[in-house]
């Protein structure tokens, strides 16, 4: 996104979208106050919803579905799954796990390790805007309950009725994925 027009974002738009939503993803799912049943892999979590506060699993889940629905279209298939800087936080903190790709900030492509580029999907115009100003109305909701619910009696009912302190490092995570 350029200025104030919603567009189809450039393959290194939507690298840095997806990198910057893989960090906030990290900084809440593998905060200590966010528990699980069983030992969280990369390929399966299960949240524990009594232990975990209910503004963390909001949060959480809206993130999280904010990235699987509205910016990983924009990537190449399997992407999240071949490249650690855009991966799910429990693959990203598996020292075995295998990353097959890389981010070549050089050329603004994304790399297998033979230097095949892999190419980013063009989306319809239409779907396109539709997804970016997803992007941008759900990066507004988290702005304001991450950042808000404790001054903002909506915000604080959207975060579970209560004020929650996500900590600076989510804070400043959301401030710079979501500088709007």
């Amino acid at each position: 996104m350029q200025g104030d027009q919603i567009r189809h974002p450039t393959p290194a738009e939507a690298f840095e979208l997806a990198a910057k939503h893989s960090a906030l993803l990290r900084a809440i799912f593998l905060d200590p106050r966010f528990k699980y049943l069983q030992p969280p892999t990369a390929d399966f979590i299960k949240p524990d919803t009594d232990q975990t506060p209910m503004a963390m699993l909001f949060v959480a889940d809206f993130i999280q579905q904010t990235y699987i629905e509205y910016v990983i279209p924009f990537l190449p298939a399997g992407a999240t799954r071949k490249c650690k800087a855009i991966a799910n936080p429990w693959a990203w903190s598996d020292p075995d796990y295998k990353w097959e790709w890389e981010w070549d900030a050089q050329t603004s492509t994304l790399k297998d390790a033979d230097g095949n580029v892999m190419q980013f999907p063009k989306l319809p115009d239409s779907n396109a805007i539709k997804k970016m100003g997803d992007v941008l109305g759900r990066g507004f909701m988290t702005r304001k309950v991450v950042l808000e619910n404790g001054t903002d009696p909506k915000a604080r009912l959207l975060s579970g009725g209560e004020a929650f302190d996500f900590g600076g490092e989510v804070e400043r995570i959301v401030k710079e994925t979501y500088p709007w």
